[in-house]
């Protein structure tokens, strides 16, 4: 019976540290260029814009930076702080719309798809409105792309993007 119980306890121990292995986080750190081959969506000045993506991560937070250079100027960027408990944070912001953007972060399907949600509410030429983008982040080809979907609603109506990055030597 002892035999049993320790083999019991054995594999009981043996699943958790596998569990334990396969629920740990993506990590999304590193520097990421567009690849406009393999994305969708794009329009406008973002079709043939060059885009890189610079992304911290810790256990406790993500960092995001979009570059971006359309006919060889780059845009103004600017540095996205979300707390990966899924607490809020904020970010004054000129663009798209002048004022505090909310910015929240979740851990979906087992820690493998990161969402990235921001909401802005203000001002536009004397009426009120809002915009909000989510985006769904996950790794592909063993961590040297990464995917997003990015779903962007605004009283222009939803527009929904499939961007793909490859993953530069750092």
């Amino acid at each position: 019976m002892k035999r049993i119980s320790a083999s019991c306890l054995a594999a009981s121990l043996a699943l958790i540290a596998v569990c334990a292995v396969n629920a740990a986080p993506s990590k999304f750190a590193g520097v990421w260029r567009l690849n406009r081959d393999k994305s969708e969506g794009l329009s406008g000045g973002l079709a043939n814009a060059e885009i890189r993506l610079i992304v911290t991560q810790d256990d406790k937070w993500i960092t995001t930076e979009q570059k971006v250079i359309i006919k060889g100027r780059e845009q103004p960027s600017q540095e996205f702080i979300y707390n990966l408990d899924g607490s809020e944070t904020t970010a004054d912001v000129v663009r798209p719309l002048a004022g505090t953007m909310n910015l929240k972060a979740r851990w979906i399907e087992a820690a493998k798809i990161l969402e990235l949600a921001s909401t802005i509410s203000g001002d536009d030429n004397g009426r009120e409105i809002t915009i909000t983008t989510r985006e769904q982040w996950q790794l592909a080809e063993q961590g040297k792309a990464l995917q997003i979907t990015r779903t962007r609603q605004s009283p222009q109506g939803k527009q929904r993007f499939k961007l793909y990055f490859d993953k530069q030597d750092d």
